[in-house]
């Protein structure tokens, strides 16, 4: 069964791995240093997320029961079960301008209303 669980991750995080060298190795080809400069800026934010809900697999998955309490479980399931997907529509909402300037726009009333 461990080795089932181990296959079923190492098997998704080698594909998914390769598949951003190559993204990589495209943006490194890239002319216009302001277009690597958005390319890579999306793709590390990307991976960051993916990274983050692998972690969270392999921790739960891959590491002996022993080492992790049922409590530690809980809050690594709900991590990847909550936060993780939560926040790739939040990083590419970010990366609108009009989603941009309207959060800074509110951050700044909010800022002005406490000074009152």
């Amino acid at each position: 069964m461990y080795l089932c669980c181990v296959l079923m991750l190492l098997i998704p995080i080698a594909v998914i791995s390769s598949s951003y060298a190559l993204i990589l190795h495209l943006i490194g080809r890239i002319t216009s240093a302001e277009g690597r400069r958005k390319a890579f800026a999306t793709c590390s934010s990307h991976v960051i997320v993916v990274s983050l809900f692998f972690g969270a697999a392999i921790y739960t998955y891959m590491l002996p029961g022993s080492y992790h309490t049922a409590e530690q479980d809980m809050m690594v399931s709900a991590f990847y079960t909550t936060i993780t997907p939560v926040l790739n529509p939040l990083i590419y909402s970010l990366r609108n301008k009009d989603v941009t300037d309207a959060l800074r726009s509110m951050t700044r009333s909010g800022l002005s209303l406490r000074r009152l």
